[in-house]
């Protein structure tokens, strides 16, 4: 089946994939070739795209848009961070920074803003994670 993932800077994926996990409002879903129509709001957490190639592509990503049709699925999602791209030190940094300004925050905007970096920043690491602690053969699902 064809899979995009597509984010406001840009595809962070186009291809073909046999089968792709991710979260939604409902649960977690694994779509494969076929699947019946379906439009889904996302939830943040891991997308993983398994290609008839090789090693999953895994992706952190903060919500968006899940459309299914006629073979073809198509993730609308503001930010996506592929797993290669993270470092888990630094985002772990930028965790501890997040939940910081969280316990600092004077009102409830501030508390609002504070707790979606702290939400990003965990979904990011939990991402990171699964590629440095799983083998290649063996990386998690979801």
């Amino acid at each position: 089946m064809d899979f995009q993932l597509l984010t406001l800077s840009g595809t962070k994926f186009a291809g073909e994939a046999v089968q792709v996990n991710l979260r939604t409002v409902d649960g977690e879903m694994g779509i494969l070739p076929h699947h019946e129509v379906l439009v889904a709001k996302v939830i943040a957490g891991p997308v993983v795209v398994k290609t008839a190639k090789g090693e999953p592509q895994v992706f952190a990503t903060y919500g968006g848009l899940l459309e299914v049709g006629h073979n073809k699925v198509r993730l609308l999602a503001d930010e996506a961070d592929h797993a290669e791209e993270l470092v888990a030190s630094e985002v772990e940094a930028a965790l501890k920074r997040a939940q910081e300004l969280r316990a600092k925050a004077k009102d409830k905007v501030e508390l609002a803003a504070a707790q979606q970096l702290v939400d990003r920043e965990a979904v990011r690491l939990g991402v990171a994670r699964m590629r440095r602690h799983a083998p290649r053969h063996e990386r998690p699902e979801l």
